[in-house]
């Protein structure tokens, strides 16, 4: 990868785990999903002229994450208001660390599964966890991949949804519309229930 860097372009979406980065990147006909694991880089790609769709779903993670900051902030927070300085400086500044994720998660805005489709396959983008990363994605490589399948009106788009065409393809016109289907659902996409679709 470090050889070729100059062919890749990054990407919006980072994907962070104790374990795992991932990260994903624009090469000249692909995009290309890297996960770093401990001393292990492997890739996935996925070409240009292959993928169908692009699905975002939106999940409940993000207000997980509020209720939990929010509830750890208290829990430091509130007691300090009854101890001397000493202890209460210590509570107040653990409760601040916990009020600064909670700042930060909310400023992030609502989290999102976002999956890819090919014939052959439906692999999710770990490193696409907020719909707002999900939806700048979509804007960075719409045009890479109608410039190689070209684009389709919204006619054309929904009859190949529903299996009357050669391919799926690629509908410009249609906006990124987010699913509020939680994450453990499978990803569904239909004509009226399509999000951030690539064709």
């Amino acid at each position: 990868m470090a050889r070729d860097r100059k062919f890749y372009r990054r990407l919006p979406g980072r994907g962070l785990t104790l374990f795992r980065q991932v990260r994903l990147y624009t090469g000249p006909d692909h995009l290309l999903q890297a996960a770093l694991s401990g001393f292990t880089e492997t890739y996935r790609r996925f070409y240009f002229r292959d993928i169908q769709a692009i699905t975002i779903q939106k999940t409940q993670m993000g207000k997980v994450w509020t209720a939990l900051f929010a509830f750890l902030a208290a829990v430091f927070g509130l007691p300090a208001l009854d101890m001397s300085p000493g202890p209460a400086i210590a509570m107040w500044s653990t409760a601040g660390f916990f009020g600064f994720l909670l700042i930060s998660n909310l400023i992030m805005g609502p989290t999102c599964a976002c999956y890819i489709r090919t014939a052959v396959q439906t692999e999710r983008l770990s490193a696409v966890t907020r719909i707002r990363t999900a939806r700048r994605l979509l804007r960075r490589i719409r045009p890479l991949i109608e410039g190689v399948q070209g684009s389709l009106s919204q006619q054309e788009f929904a009859l190949r949804l529903r299996g009357t065409g050669s391919t799926a393809a690629y509908a410009p016109e249609a906006p990124p519309v987010v699913s509020p289907q939680p994450i453990d659902a499978p990803p569904v996409i239909t004509p009226d229930n399509s999000t951030g679709q690539l064709g």
